[in-house]
Parts: structure tokens; C-alpha cells; sequence
């Protein structure tokens, strides 16, 4: 039986869904997957990783330093634990020091290592000159990548990425963790090494990590390795997630996108953000107890340092925004003091702030000015700095997210060449679907299981907003260890939250007895009581 059939019905049509895409959609089939050979280079790609393996040559996986990356260096890892090949080492660059992608130290220590192959994971379509010093020591390069690709490709032995120009891959949105697990599965298809078939799903935790961190869009095969990997992320037997999750209070049997998105990414991130990007690799892929609990503790140590710092510098560009006459349509903000590894979670909250884009720039270690950019209203980041690309020095990233570099020159001018170019940019989604109208008694596990079956929510998938006319307020209070987070308790007793709030962000009066709420429908299971709540999105005048 189908509870509330006429919002289920709203549900598939907001997101597009033919009544032939409908089962597909509700019932992701692990099957449905595409054949990694159909990705361009896959086979030379493979081919070349049973040949090192078979040669006994040394490898290095070098991963980005983020929460896309990182978890697809724990895929390889994984990979060569089951093949029990042990010829290979890790390569993570530090954020702050050596900035994104390869880079020539790196290529040289990779030399002195005795590498004759390097794997990149999430990085490399754009390192032409890096690409070729390794050429000239003698190390292969095998790039795994989903970031755009520029006019030119480097020289490399492979390039597996579904953006190239001339892929003809049916799905081109998969994030980095995905292209080397889809290189994972082309490699045991053909040389099992002595693995059981299917054992590489283990490493699909990692994936719908990667995935739900990554700002790429849950639909088609993201949204089968997220809903797949979520499955067996609330089963893996990693004792650094374990560790993670009795840290954070979080049931690892109930582990949901939110939890994901809110608890864990910023947990790995903070570890390039704030120190080394190596303590996230190390906490996802050990197998001993004592270690995982030393590094889960270290890891909630810097978020909260980190967490401090991004306060800081959002407070001090909100102060400078206030000061302006007039915000441009995309903004552009930065301080040669500020440190770019923080600026893409500062950037967020300014897009959450001021409805717009957002650039914030700052110095890295070089001395070069460099920034994070993240987007609003699904316009295309990647199109949009392509629309004005004479304003960087380099730029990279993917619809939502991405980072340039850029000259104090091209600044003065780069808010206002952003802001014309956004006007003339068509908007691929709209930013909220339109509400669906419910009644507080509608609020029910009938409805929840209507909801759920869209789930995991994400980019390309939002979750769905309901609107809730005349509402009735029993309670209003200021809850969390600083009373920083609003709740509404309405009749008959359903909670309402809304995290870094109060009434006055919303204009809410003691006065106030009934309100239109624009809200989210959740499941949390704090202290593992399951309670449905709503998740404030606005409250209307």
C-alpha cells in the first residue's frame, strides 16, 4: 500500500521521473551499474596495474587531500590488502604547502621512492608539466579523475576520467572515489589475485562517503554507489568509523546522509584544513582498536580548532560585506591573511548567508593568492569561471565547488566580470522545488515511509520541502551547549529545529501563536531514540 499516493505522485514529478524510470529510481539495482571498460583508458589503465603488480614494481597512489579523495586512496588501499600486494606507498600533498594536484617535489620524492607507476585519485587532468617530469624519470602515470578537463591533457599512461572530451561513458557525474572503484572492479574482472568476486563492494563505504561529500549530483549511478554504500557503511568493520561514530554519539545501524554530510566529512577534512591529511587516511584504513581511538580523538580535536577559526574569519567578512553599498551578484572577498584551506567551508556559509555565489581568496605558503568558491541555485561554478577564464591564473572543480588562483591585479575587477557573466548564465535547477503542502497532522511514519524511498537526499535530489499553514506554537526555546540552536514545539507535540538559529532569525515573537512553516521532514535518532522532526527551511511572515 502507498501512503499519501498524491504526494508520492508530486514527489516523482518534481524530480523528473517517467513512470518507466520510476522503479529504477525507488529500487537502485547494484546491477544497473556501467561497465568500467566503457570509461576512456580503462583497459590500458588496468592492464598496466596487473602488469606492476605481476612485475613486482613499486606504486604510489596519490590522492587529493579531501573527503573525495581520501576515501578513494582507502579504496586502493583496500585493493592491494586483498590482492596482499605490499609493494606500495601513499602519497597525500598537504593542503596548505603544496596546494592541489601533483606537483614537481612530489614527483621527485615518488623518483626516490623507486615508483614506476603513480595512480592519481581525484587529481591530475590538469598536470601537464608534472605529468611530463615524471615521464622523463621513468614513472607511468595512471590518472583517475572527474574534475573538467582543460584543452589540453597531460601525456600520462591513462587518463580515466568521464569528463574527457572524448568520453563516451553514459554517466559523466561521478565523483573521484568512484572512477578508481569502478578501476578497482576492471581489475578484478579480469585477474581475480586469489580474491573472492564481489569482495570490492566492502570498499563501497568509501564511495558513498566521497559521494555525499563531493557536491555531485544523487542521480543515475551516484545515486546506486550512494544508497548501495550507505548499506554497507552501516555494516563496514572499520574500527577507525567505529571509533568515529562512538565519538560522535552517532548509531552506526542508523547512519543517514545528514550524519555524513554534518559529522563526518568535516571530520576528514579537518585533517588537511588544519594539520596532515595522511591522520583521515590512517583513521579510515586501520584495523587496530588502540590506533582508531587515538585518531578519532585527534581528528574531533581539530575540528573543533578548526571550527573556531572559520567563526573567525566568516565573522570578519560578514563585518566587511556590511560595510559595502552594494553586494554584487557573485561575492568576491578574501584577506591575504586568511588560509585557503578554510575558505571553502567559509564560502558556505556565505552562500547560506546571501543567497549568491561565493569567493573568498587568501595566500598560501608561497605566497600566492588563492581561493574556494562554491555555488548557489545550481548554477554551473565550472561554466561560470570558464566565462571569464583570462581573470585567473588557474581555476578547477565541478558545478558546486571549486578553487582558482588568481593576481591582487585581476582582483579589483574579478566580483563585477563574475556578476555580469552570472547574469547571462542559465540556471540549470531551481533552487527550491516548490513546497508541498501537508497539514501538522500529516506528520506521521506513514509519510516518513513516503519520504524515505526518495532518499539519500543530496545535490540533484533535494529533500523535499513541506509547507505547513497555521501551525501552533506551544513552545519556543534556545537549545545545545550554548544555546545557539532554535526549537519549536507545535501542537499536538512535534518538534521543529533549526541549528544556528534563534527567534530573531526568523522575526518570531512570544506573542506569535501560529506560523507558516517551510520545513524538512527527518528521522533522528539522538541517544538512539528514533523521533521524527521537521527541519526548519523558513518561516514566512
Amino acid at each position: 500500500m502507498q501512503y499519501f499516493p498524491e504526494l508520492f505522485e508530486s514527489l516523482l514529478k518534481q524530480r523528473g521521473i517517467t513512470p518507466g524510470e520510476k522503479e529504477n529510481f525507488l529500487n537502485p539495482n547494484y546491477d544497473n551499474l556501467y561497465d568500467p571498460l566503457l570509461l576512456p583508458d580503462m583497459e590500458k589503465a588496468r592492464d598496466r596495474v596487473i602488469e606492476a603488480i605481476k612485475g613486482n614494481e613499486h606504486i604510489v597512489v596519490f590522492s587529493d587531500y579531501d573527503a573525495d579523495g581520501i576515501p578513494g586512496a582507502v579504496v586502493l588501499s583496500d585493493f592491494f590488502m586483498r590482492a596482499k600486494y605490499e609493494n606500495v606507498s601513499f602519497y597525500i600533498p598537504h593542503r596548505h604547502d603544496e596546494g592541489f594536484g601533483l606537483n614537481v617535489d612530489a614527483i621527485v620524492e615518488c623518483k626516490e621512492r623507486g615508483a614506476k607507476l603513480i595512480i592519481t585519485v581525484d587529481c591530475g587532468i590538469a598536470d601537464i608539466k608534472e605529468v611530463a617530469l615524471a615521464n622523463k624519470k621513468g614513472i607511468d602515470v595512471i590518472i583517475t579523475d572527474h574534475h573538467e578537463q582543460k584543452n589540453v591533457l597531460p601525456k600520462a599512461f591513462a587518463i580515466v576520467n568521464p569528463k574527457r572530451k572524448d568520453s563516451k561513458y553514459p554517466f559523466q557525474e561521478l565523483c573521484g572515489s568512484a572512477v578508481v572503484f569502478k578501476l578497482v572492479q576492471a581489475i578484478f574482472a579480469k585477474e581475480s589475485f586469489g580474491v573472492k568476486p564481489g569482495m570490492e563492494k566492502w570498499s563501497l563505504d568509501m564511495v558513498a562517503i566521497a559521494t555525499l561529500s563531493d557536491m555531485v549530483p544523487l542521480v543515475g549511478e551516484n545515486r546506486i554507489l550512494a544508497r548501495f554504500g550507505l548499506d554497507v557503511l552501516r555494516k563496514s568493520p572499520r574500527a577507525g568509523l567505529a571509533a568515529l561514530f562512538r565519538k560522535l554519539n552517532l548509531n552506526q545501524r542508523n547512519i543517514s546522509e545528514d550524519d555524513i554530510a554534518f559529522m563526518i566529512t568535516p571530520r576528514i577534512n579537518a585533517a588537511s584544513r588544519m594539520g596532515v591529511p595522511e591522520d583521515a587516511f590512517k583513521l579510515l584504513k586501520t584495523t587496530d582498536q588502540v590506533e582508531a581511538e587515538k585518531l578519532a580523538l585527534h581528528l574531533e580535536k581539530i575540528n573543533n580548532e578548526r571550527k573556531g577559526l572559520v567563526a573567525s574569519v566568516v565573522k570578519e567578512a560578514k563585518a566587511h560585506l556590511a560595510k559595502r553599498e552594494k553586494v554584487g551578484e557573485v561575492i568576491v572577498i578574501g584577506n591575504p591573511e586568511w588560509r585557503p584551506a578554510i575558505l571553502g567551508l567559509v564560502a558556505n556559509s556565505l552562500v547560506e548567508e546571501y543567497s549568491r555565489p561565493v569567493f573568498v581568496w587568501g595566500r598560501d605558503g608561497d605566497g600566492v593568492l588563492k581561493g574556494s568558491c562554491r555555488s548557489y541555485n545550481g548554477y554551473d561554478l565550472y561554466i561560470l569561471m570558464n566565462s571569464v577564464t583570462d581573470a585567473f591564473i588557474e581555476f578547477g572543480g565541478h558545478a558546486g565547488a571549486g578553487g582558482f588562483s588568481i593576481t591582487l591585479e585581476s582582483l579589483t575587477t574579478l566580483e563585477e566580470k563574475l556578476s555580469n557573466a552570472l547574469a547571462a548564465l542559465s540556471m540549470e535547477v531551481e533552487l527550491a522545488q516548490s513546497s508541498l503542502p501537508i497539514s501538522i497532522s500529516d506528520i506521521s511514519e506513514n509519510l516518513w515511509d513516503t519520504v524515505s524511498q526518495f532518499a539519500p537526499f543530496g545535490m540533484g535530489n533535494e529533500k523535499p520541502v513541506f509547507k505547513i499553514k497555521k501551525a501552533e506554537i506551544k513552545l519556543i526555546r534556545q537549545f545545545g551547549k550554548e544555546n545557539n540552536h532554535l526549537e519549536l514545539t507545535l501542537s499536538p507535540n512535534i518538534k521543529a529545529i533549526s541549528f544556528f538559529s534563534s527567534p530573531q532569525t526568523y522575526k518570531l515573537t512570544n506573542l506569535q501563536t501560529s506560523i507558516t512553516l517551510l520545513a524538512n521532514l527527518e528521522k533522528s535518532y539522538f541517544r538512539d531514540r528514533p523521533e521524527l522532526r521537521l527541519r526548519i527551511v523558513n518561516i514566512e511572515p
